[in-house]
């Protein structure tokens, strides 16, 4: 909840949008991906979630985010390290994600990650950019 807070756009979702929902919501949220978290001094300092997308031999990295106090220091490069490979171990061949038009930081540490634009977008609610990397 505190990643909504503070990033929603990193999660197409908001805060007050999410507050409401039922046990049942969240623990099907929490189950259908696998999740990963970066842990700091028994604090979570980012997350990651990987899964199955909707094309066959590919998975998605979805809802990364790192909290501001830890951003720059390698936390979100450990965590897309970490859904890269979990996608190789379950033989997955590709990993797609969407970044949000303007979040040049995001884009950038998946740049540095090995990540190109496909060239596929979308423009509702918010502009974001298809993401892939073959593995």
């Amino acid at each position: 909840m505190a990643a909504l807070k503070e990033a929603p756009h990193a999660f197409g979702s908001t805060w007050e949008g999410e507050k409401d929902r039922g046990e049942e919501e969240w623990r099907h949220a929490v189950t259908s991906r696998l999740r990963f978290i970066a842990v700091a001094n028994d604090q979570v300092v980012g997350m990651a979630a990987g899964g199955a997308s909707n094309y066959t031999g590919t998975a998605s990295l979805t809802s990364l985010w790192v909290d501001p106090s830890r951003r720059g220091k390698g936390v979100g490069d450990q965590l897309v390290s970490a859904v890269l490979e979990w996608a190789k171990a379950e033989g997955f061949s590709q990993v797609l994600l969407w970044v949000t038009e303007g979040n040049s930081k995001a884009e950038s540490l998946y740049q540095r990650n090995g990540f190109t634009r496909t060239g596929e977008m979308t423009t509702e609610p918010l502009r974001e950019y298809e993401m892939s990397i073959r593995l």
